[in-house]
């Protein structure tokens, strides 16, 4: 299928200056969530567009550029193990960090043996220009602000490099702070896209040949206009109202933003919404979602669980629930696995509680060893791999729309089955097709063109 035409915040780049090879190439590492994916693409976009070749991180790259995550410790430590790999394979290259962990700890950052560059999420979208205004020196070039509001780093393209679904960016940043997380320092206050904008990047994308669109951000509930103050319900209407074969998806809402206009929004607009919903519960006891910092209570997410289901009858609802946060005790764990056993939700990501220094909760009394914290993820795990297995199986013989991927074994259903297809058909990548699931198992659900 046809590749996109990037539409980065950066659109005046120059070409490669002359301290860098004739034939420059630019290799791409990114770590964490689904806004950084579609980051990174935009800015391999911007790349190409001057004439890199985007090539492998284990290959000789001119520069390499790290997008790293920050939501726990342990993702600051992949990015440091990524930096040294990068720098094994690379001894010649530009090593540069940018994204969360960036924003955050730039100095830690720059102290990584190789790294030459460490550019903030501030600054990300000028990532180009930065680097290739003059070679690195011998100390990291850090630049890093506090996150202006009014800034934001736009792009409607692909979800991540050589993907066959698209994804379009309409907000970023988050006004809740809950007491686990940092990203609200590392992405700033919640800001939006204006709905016309988004238009236009959406007819984009249709004409570069994409059928399926992820509407990503930060907190994509908080989705305000900032020229009409449109809510993320009138910016569905809005988007379906527009001519043309597509489908949207939406990335991960908070419960109490899921209201009854947007489940009316999503409904009324079948099938060009997805019937597919995945919330940000965290957790499905009470007092361990008050110690969060969370705004919702059990109570609100199986409402909105049981309206979503009456709504679209077909919907796949899946939910992140951290476990072994500090204070879930042995009878709030099991409070919390029944509950999700009850619930109209038909799988879970499972988490294990990791401190993220700088964080309220990295301080609370009462923290869960890791044994029991391995212990209580393997038991949801078990539970959502059983849900979904039963939700599946209602499939059987029913038709399913798939989005065809790159190597036309495979796709994606509206409610996010994972298919199989029996005959791989590569021409048919990008494409939309009706297939009819005959066969599945725990991993594989085998369907058939129809």
């Amino acid at each position: 299928m046809p590749t996109p035409t990037p539409n980065p915040t950066a659109n005046h780049a120059k070409p490669a200056p002359t301290w860098l090879p004739s034939s420059p190439t630019v290799a791409f590492y990114t770590l964490g969530c689904k806004t950084n994916q579609l980051e990174s693409a935009t800015l391999a976009g911007t790349f190409k567009k001057n004439g890199w070749q985007v090539v492998d991180l284990d290959d000789s790259a001119s520069v390499v550029v790290i997008n790293s995550c920050t939501v726990t410790e342990r993702s600051d430590t992949e990015t440091q193990r990524v930096i040294r790999r990068a720098k094994l394979a690379n001894p010649a290259s530009r090593i540069v960090v940018t994204g969360c962990y960036a924003q955050v700890a730039p100095e830690e950052v720059a102290a990584q043996p190789g790294v030459t560059d460490v550019i903030g999420n501030h600054f990300k979208g000028d990532l180009y220009q930065l680097i290739t205004q003059g070679p690195p020196e011998a100390s990291p070039h850090i630049h890093v602000a506090e996150i202006d509001k009014s800034r934001m780093m736009e792009g409607g393209m692909e979800s991540g490099l050589d993907r066959t679904r698209g994804s379009l960016k309409i907000q970023d940043g988050c006004d809740y702070k809950c007491t686990y997380c940092i990203i609200w320092e590392a992405r700033g206050l919640s800001r939006s896209l204006p709905v016309a904008d988004l238009k236009t990047q959406l007819t984009e994308m249709m004409d570069a040949g994409f059928v399926e669109m992820m509407l990503t951000g930060i907190n994509i509930g908080q989705y305000q206009c900032p020229d009409t103050g449109t809510d993320l319900a009138g910016l569905l209407n809005e988007l379906c109202a527009m001519d043309g074969d597509f489908r949207l998806r939406l990335t991960s809402l908070d419960p109490m933003e899921v209201t009854d206009e947007l489940i009316a929004a999503m409904a009324n607009n079948q099938p060009k919404i997805c019937p597919h919903v995945h919330l940000s519960a965290q957790s499905a006891e009470d007092f361990v979602l008050k110690r969060m910092g969370r705004r919702h209570h059990v109570a609100d997410m199986v409402t909105v669980c049981e309206k979503l289901t009456t709504a679209m009858p077909n919907v796949a609802i899946a939910s992140d629930i951290i476990v072994g946060f500090p204070g879930e005790t042995d009878e709030r764990f099991e409070h919390t696995r029944q509950v999700l056993a009850d619930c109209p939700m038909h799988t879970l990501h499972v988490f294990s509680y990791s401190k993220r220094k700088g964080t309220p909760a990295a301080d609370f009394p009462d923290q869960v060893p890791e044994p029991e914290k391995k212990r209580r993820a393997q038991v949801l795990r078990d539970l959502a791999a059983d849900k979904w297995l039963a939700y599946r199986q209602q499939f059987i013989g029913q038709p399913l729309t798939i989005v065809v991927e790159n190597d036309g074994a495979k796709g994606m259903s509206e409610n996010y089955i994972r298919c199989q297809l029996t005959e791989p058909r590569p021409e048919r990548a990008g494409q939309a097709v009706i297939v009819q699931p005959h066969l599945l198992d725990a991993d594989r659900t085998i369907v058939e063109l129809v």
